[in-house]
């Protein structure tokens, strides 16, 4: 929760634009306390079960990797990024670095958090918190950001839409976008 609370309020340059539903990060903010807390109280109020190492390891490194890809995204994003769904009169299309991969990688990321979080404490609670109330907002707030961003692009942004996934990788390297070939497997 420390990285994240930096990661919103850490003084970075910004560009100030118009914030589209913002009651999105307040309901995303809201499932993410919700979250944690059930897996701190399930963690600590349990004595009959010990936690798996090996499910802990692996949440453990979901998480590291939640914050080396989020990392990434802000970075790419530079003074674009934003914690609500703003657009502002010079906005650019970022299609670089992991935005090359996937249109949302920051959400990835925060997906790959949320199902690495449980994993770490082995909580159940937690983890269909973060499967039925986390994720279902934060696919809410993709497809509202999205529907903002083809507005603001148009074309660009449907050309952009048409070559790279929305959330999930391809599993292959090689770059077919824009053409069928049944070689390549595109997870959409």
């Amino acid at each position: 929760m420390i990285e994240r609370g930096l990661e919103t309020f850490w003084n970075r340059e910004k560009i100030n634009g118009e914030v589209k539903a913002p009651y999105t990060l307040y309901l995303l903010v809201g499932a993410y306390i919700l979250m944690y807390l059930a897996i701190f109280l399930e963690r600590f109020s349990r004595d009959d079960r010990q936690v798996s190492a090996w499910i802990s390891f692996g949440g453990i490194f979901l998480f590291v990797l939640s914050l080396m890809g989020r990392n990434w995204a802000i970075k790419t994003l530079g003074p674009y990024h934003s914690v609500h769904i703003e657009i502002r009169s010079g906005h650019e299309l970022i299609q670089s670095g992991p935005y090359s991969f996937v249109r949302n990688p920051y959400y990835f990321s925060n997906l790959i958090e949320a199902l690495g979080l449980p994993l770490v404490a082995r909580a159940r609670l937690g983890f269909l918190i973060s499967v039925f109330i986390y994720m279902p907002l934060l696919v809410l707030r993709i497809i509202l950001e999205e529907k903002f961003l083809a507005a603001k692009f148009k074309s660009r942004f449907t050309s952009y839409k048409a070559e790279v996934p929305c959330v999930f990788p391809r599993l292959s390297l090689k770059k077919n976008y824009g053409r069928q070939d049944k070689r390549h497997v595109s997870l959409r």
